[in-house]
Order: structure tokens, then sequence, then C-alpha cells
């Protein structure tokens, strides 16, 4: 007992020893969280002697899983099995495995990962002479996704006998889905969210098999509870009714997934979830709360910064990070003329830290979307600073950017056949492999390119009925155009004519579309700067310098990745970049989701700041977007008390006007007065609890007692259940 207990603060005790009930523990950012929860988990095995095959302990990550299992094997011994220590997923994989026979599916299930599911949707394509890309591929499985929200398909999912034909309605999208689904079936897999919504099912369909469950289990912990779906603490809460133990422990600070369905109101609600939220039944349930705010991590003035931007949320449990560390250097604040100074700024700390003995690997640069990473990347090649870009892909190197550049390496060079090969099917024009073959052998028999080829070979009746025709009268006005288009005028003209902006618009991907957009306004920068005309030819020799520049041994490097990618992490110095308003906070997502996103996107910025353990710079630069509206400071920078940051370079009072008036277009309330989880009476169809909400539509999906119902925001028959 003494060593598990030793080293604890206060709070980490009192979590660790509480073990009876209902116990929620907020637990800031870098406040020794797991620490806690591993003491935890060890104490209820050596001190009150339960069996790890009783205790469950659900993690976000793998990592996190692995994480804890070496922990507690170091406090325990390697013999003590923690199976049972892993992400829901992992646990309903378990659960399914010993009774999805209930459900006339064999224990050898399949669990698809993104490349299974790939490749059934490869096959459905196929059958339907559709040919799929990233971008189509990804608006797929997110519509896959949005239908198993509804758990109802499990039903017929698990009918051996299930028509599916009666499913289809005549929409394109819809017949791709269900022969997804229906091949799906016949291969036994499952994926993610069918993992979920299958466990719901069979302990709702078989109450014995729930019974099972919940006497095996009598302690159950969950890690990073901030981020749980509605759906999932149903699952939870169904397990831990049988022994009444549950421990939850997260930060509604640090939820950053409300996009994808995460609800903090469970967390910050927590008490009224247990006993009102889930219908079906009421309880009388208490929690014990316990608040974790000591950081080992960072320094007080990074915190006190964190702390000051954070208290301007409202749907949050108050609380204040502090450290018991000393002294620690003041946030520095960056406003820069251009992207230039912005970058030029950042480099120089780093080399200066080099050259000083430092590393390249103290440094992390974060930011809001990919697309920032432009003038990053361009910055780091240009200067020879080493860097990586975690968890992503390097701006140069998206598919999309990979594309426009090869069709204006193609306007440039019409012999470059790499480039042809690229993109004479980027959008979809017919021009499978036969056609390919077709050309190929011509390029070769008379010695010519296969752009060449294609201009004589397009006249042949095997090429009736494709594009081909279009797709050269495009290229050749282009080439056309090209000697009297600036390079950005004539990228402009390139998506447009060959019809790769709608393609990108069709796919629904708006990240493609922005770094495009990014790449268009380093190109406008790059002409200003130029002092001369920018030709084509000379842009390509730029980018290919860029892309082909030798680093340095890459083991030593800057880490450069998105907002969303950091959590979890931690750097000794951290450069918040592109702290721009419509950038940081997303102008898409206020518009979409309103004062909601509002705060979710300070959580981000919250999340960033407290990446960084002894230095924090926080940067952001004058100019034009990638929408071409005028550069000005999120109004993040603003909410944190300026006498907690070292200003470096003048805002002008202009420019901090033109913050305040962007930050009150949305400064409102959201168009939605209920949020998935809800529990509501329809005037007309009785009590029913909102499963899920679609902003675009503005439609509630209520489950009442005869089934799911789509309600209009605009309905006035709602109201709330307490």
């Amino acid at each position: 007992m003494t060593d598990i207990l030793y080293g604890l603060n206060p709070a980490q005790r009192e979590a660790v020893t509480k073990t009876e009930g209902y116990v929620r523990v907020i637990a800031g950012a870098g406040v020794g969280k797991t620490k806690a929860l591993t003491h935890r988990y060890a104490y209820i095995v050596s001190e009150l002697g339960i069996s790890p095959s009783n205790i469950l302990c659900i993690t976000f990550t793998n990592k996190a899983a692995n994480e804890m299992k070496k922990r507690i094997k170091a406090m325990l011994g390697e013999e003590f099995d923690t199976s049972f220590v892993a992400t829901l997923h992992a646990f309903c994989t378990r659960v399914l495995r010993e009774d999805i026979s209930k459900l006339f599916y064999p224990e050898n299930f399949i669990v698809l990962d993104n490349i299974d599911q790939k490749k059934i949707l490869e096959e459905v394509y196929d059958e339907m002479d559709i040919k799929m890309d990233t971008a189509s591929f990804k608006f797929m499985i997110d519509q896959i996704r949005y239908y198993k929200n509804r758990i109802t398909y499990v039903e017929y999912l698990s009918d051996p006998n299930f028509d599916y034909s009666t499913l289809v309605s005549g929409k394109k999208t819809d017949e791709i889905m269900f022969r997804y689904i229906k091949k799906q079936r016949k291969y036994f897999g499952l994926d993610f969210f069918d993992l979920i919504n299958f466990t719901i099912y069979l302990f709702r369909a078989y109450p014995d098999i729930l019974k099972k469950w919940q006497n095996r289990l009598h302690y159950i912990m969950v890690d990073e509870f901030q981020d749980i779906t509605a759906k999932e603490f149903k699952l939870i809460r169904r397990l831990s009714e049988g022994n009444q133990n549950l421990f939850v422990v997260g930060d509604p600070d640090q939820n950053i997934y409300e996009w994808r369905g995460a609800n903090m109101d469970v967390l910050v609600d927590f008490e009224g979830w247990l006993n009102n939220r889930c219908f079906e039944n009421q309880y009388g349930f208490r929690c014990h709360d316990i608040i974790m705010s000591e950081n080992y991590r960072s320094t007080r003035p990074i915190l006190a910064v964190a702390n000051s931007l954070i208290e301007k949320n409202s749907n949050r449990v108050k609380k204040e990070l502090f450290t018991q560390k000393q002294g620690g250097q003041t946030v520095e604040y960056f406003h820069g003329k251009n992207d230039k100074e912005e970058i030029k700024y950042i480099t120089d700390k780093i080399t200066a830290h080099v050259k000083d003995g430092g590393k390249y690997s103290d440094f992390a640069v974060l930011y809001r979307s990919n697309y920032v990473s432009r003038f990053v990347e361009q910055g780091f090649l240009t200067a020879n600073i080493p860097y990586v870009v975690y968890g992503g892909i390097g701006f140069y190197e998206r598919a999309e950017i990979k594309d426009v550049l090869s069709y204006m390496r193609l306007v440039n060079n019409p012999d470059d056949d790499l480039s042809f090969l690229r993109i004479i099917n980027v959008p979809r024009r017919k021009i499978g492999k036969i056609k390919l073959d077709v050309l190929k052998n011509y390029a070769e028999k008379n010695q010519v390119s296969l752009y060449k080829a294609l201009s004589v070979c397009y006249l042949y009746d095997s090429f009736k009925g494709c594009k081909a025709g279009e797709f050269l009268a495009a290229m050749e006005n282009l080439r056309t155009l090209a000697d009297t288009l600036s390079v950005s005028e004539l990228l402009s003209r390139i998506i447009k004519d060959t019809g790769y902006e709608l393609y990108i618009r069709e796919s629904g991907d708006i990240e493609r579309l922005d770094n495009i957009s990014e790449l268009l306004r380093g190109i406008v920068t790059q002409e200003t700067e130029f002092g001369e005309h920018l030709s084509l030819a000379t842009f390509l020799q730029t980018v290919t310098l860029l892309r082909d520049s030798d680093a340095p041994d890459k083991s030593d490097c800057v880490k450069i990745m998105t907002l969303h990618t950091s959590k979890g992490l931690e750097f000794e110095t951290v450069f918040l970049v592109g702290l721009t308003e419509g950038i940081f906070p997303s102008a898409r997502s206020l518009e979409e989701r309103k004062k909601d996103a509002l705060e979710e996107e300070r959580r981000l910025c919250f999340v960033g700041i407290t990446r960084a353990k002894k230095n924090l710079y926080l940067t952001e630069s004058e100019g034009f977007g990638v929408k071409g509206y005028s550069k000005v400071p999120s109004r993040f920078l603003f909410d944190i008390d300026p006498a907690l940051l070292h200003m470096v370079g003048e805002v002008p009072q202009e420019i901090r006007h033109q913050t305040a008036v962007q930050s009150k277009e949305f400064d409102g309330g959201n168009n939605r007065v209920y949020k998935k989880g809800d529990q509501l009476r329809h005037k007309v169809f009785g009590e029913g609890i909102i499963e899920e909400v679609d902003e675009k539509t503005r439609t509630y999906f209520i489950r009442f007692t005869n089934g799911i119902k789509p309600i209009s925001f605009d309905y006035k028959g709602l109201s709330h259940i307490f």
C-alpha cells in the first residue's frame, strides 16, 4: 500500500482510494491522470484483492492502453493479466467473440480496417463501373458511418435471410452503401462502428448476456471521458449497473472531437446523464467529484495564459491549473507584416537555439488546418531546418497538390509522360487501362509522348464515349493562355477548365480545396516578391528544388502538426502559428455550429498552449488569406490577458478593430435549441431522445417508441424533460 500511494498528491490519492460508487474526476492538462489511473488499478488489485479479470479500464487509444499496461505490470508484476485494459472497440470485440453467434455471425468474424473497407468499396465500384479515388472513398465511408449512427441496421445484418433489395431508394449513394453492407455481411466483417453497435444490440436483444458481463465487471474505469459519445456512454452505463462502480476521468476543456460525435455534456453533467438522460429507466445515482489541477508539465507563465483563455468558455467545469514550479519565460506574441516575417521569426528562434547547443527536436510547430503547413514547410526548406510532418503528409506530397502541379507541368511541357499518367483520368474521363495501352503502344511505335499519341488516337472508334477530346481542347487552350496569364491566374484557369475544382467540390472534401487555395495564395505571394514576371517554368523549377532539397539528418528534427494531432503530446518549445481570424477559429466551423464551435475552437487552442513545457510562442501575420480576405489576428489572442504576453511587433488599431468586427458575426447563440442525447417530449409522438443532430439540414433525429423521426429545428412542439 505504501508503494502504490507514494508520490501521489492529495487529489491523485483521493482518486486512487475512492474505489466504490460513481466517481467523476476532472483532470486538467498535464496533471498526472495516467498515474492516478494506473495506481488506482494497482490499488484495487493489491489492496482490495480484486482479480484483474473483474476490472475493465477503457482507454481512448491503443497507445494509451499499452502505456497503462506497462505501468501496471511495473507495479504488480508481469504475471498479471491486463487484457481488460483496452479501447472500447477492443473490449466490444471480446464481447462479440464470445456470443456473436446469437446474431448468426461466426466467432472468428473479421474486424475491418481502412484498407479492408476500401477493398470492399472497390468491389462495389467495379460492379457499378464507377471510378473510385481517395476523395470518393472518404465521402462514401462518411455516408456509411452516418447511416450506421442509427443502430437499426444491425437487426437486418444479423438476419441471414434479409432481402437487401428492399433498402435501395434509387439514389446511387444509397445503392453503393447497401451493396457495401451486403458484402460486409457476406465476409462476416465488422468495422469499428459495428463493434459498438453490435454489442449494444446484443445486450438489448439478450439480457442474459448483458447480465453475464455486469456480474463479471465489478470495477469499470474510463479515460478521456470528455471524448465519449452518447451511444458509448449508454453502453458503459449499462455495464456498470450491476455493481455500480464506475470511475470516469476527463477534462471538458480538452474536448476537441464534438464535430465527430463526442458529447462533452456527459462529463459536465455526469450525474444528470447517469439518472435521466437515457429515458428507459430512472435512477437515483449520486457521484463523487474530484478535481485534479496541479500541473507537472508547463511553467507558470504558460499556465496563466492557458487559464486566461479557457475561462472565456461557459460550458465547462470550473478549475484553474497551477504548478509548484518556479520561474519560466513569459509567453511571446509575434505579429508580422506578412508570412515571410512570421516564418523568419520562427526560423531565427530555432536556429539560435541550435547554435547554442540545443536540438531541433526540442521544437514543435502547431497549426489549426493542414493547409497552413505550406508557409512553414517552405520556410524550413529555405532555412535548411529539418522537419517532419507528424501524423500527416507534407504539403507538396498531398494528392491534390501533386495533381494540380502535374497539370501545370503538362501545360509547360506536353511531353511529360509522368504528369500525363497522373492526371489523365482525374477527374474521370473513361480512359482506362485498355485505352492507355493503346496510347502507350502508339507512343512507343512512333517515338512520341503520350499526350501527342492521345491527340491522334482520340479519333479512334475505341475512344468513342470518353472525354479525351474535351481534355485535349482544354489543355491546348491553357497552353495558349500560359503565354499571357500569370502563374496564379493560370492555376485558377486550370482547376476550372479541366473540371478539377468541380471534382473536388463534388467529393465533399473541402480541406483538399483549401490546400489548393493555399498553393494559389503562395504563388501570388511569390509573384509579388519575385520583382519581375514569374514564368511557369521558373515557378515549377522552384517547387522542384524545394521538394528535392537535401535536408540534414531527420533523426533530430522539428515536428510540425495540426493541433488535433498534438493532443496527448508535449514539447519543450511550441510555436502556435497562423493565429488568424477565420483560420483559427475556423470560419467554416463557426458557420456550421455557431457558439458550440467557438467554444470547441477555444478548447483546441487551449490544448495547443498546454503542449508546451518551457517556452510558448504565438504567431500570426498580415496579408491575405486563402479566400482573398485581409488577415487579422485571431480573437483568441485578445481573449488572453495582455499583461501575460510579451508583444513582438505592433498590431495597428484598425486591425484590432477588424478582429472585433469579425468576432461579432459569431457571438450569438446557436440556431438549435437541443443537442444530441437530450430527452424531449413531442406533442404527438410523446417522449424521445435525440440520437443525431444534422446542422446542415437543421434536423433532429429523435428516437420515439415507434422509431426514429426526423424533426425540424423550427418545429415548436418539442419540450425538454428534466
